[in-house]
């Protein structure tokens, strides 16, 4: 599973899933798509094969070709603590769904 992980959430995270879980994951700043908007960040992650992990749920609506991995910011600890438990949320999730169908995940 390879992930791109929207602006909203650190970048931190990214890295974690990829040098603590051993998951290919980047982040729009590792792209060079800090701002830009969610269309284009949709076509990069179809062009590599990644879901794309965001909250902007309604942002993402007219993918229909897209794994959309789906999260709330504020579910997650605070400051500091907030990438480390988004990677392990992910890995998580990624271990639960090597091969997730198209369309919305809420992980759990």
């Amino acid at each position: 599973m390879r992930l791109l992980l929207d602006e909203m959430f650190p970048s931190d995270a990214a890295r974690q899933l990829h040098h603590d879980f051993g998951h290919d994951a980047v982040h729009v700043d590792d792209l060079g798509l800090t701002g830009a908007d969610d269309q284009q960040v949709a076509e990069v992650a179809r062009a590599e094969g990644r879901a794309v992990v965001t909250e902007n749920v309604a942002d993402y609506a007219a993918e229909r070709d897209l794994v959309l991995v789906c999260g709330l910011k504020r579910s997650l600890p605070a400051r500091g603590a907030q990438a480390s438990a988004l990677a392990e949320h992910l890995d998580r999730w990624i271990r639960n769904n090597p091969r997730p169908y198209v369309g919305q995940h809420w992980p759990g």
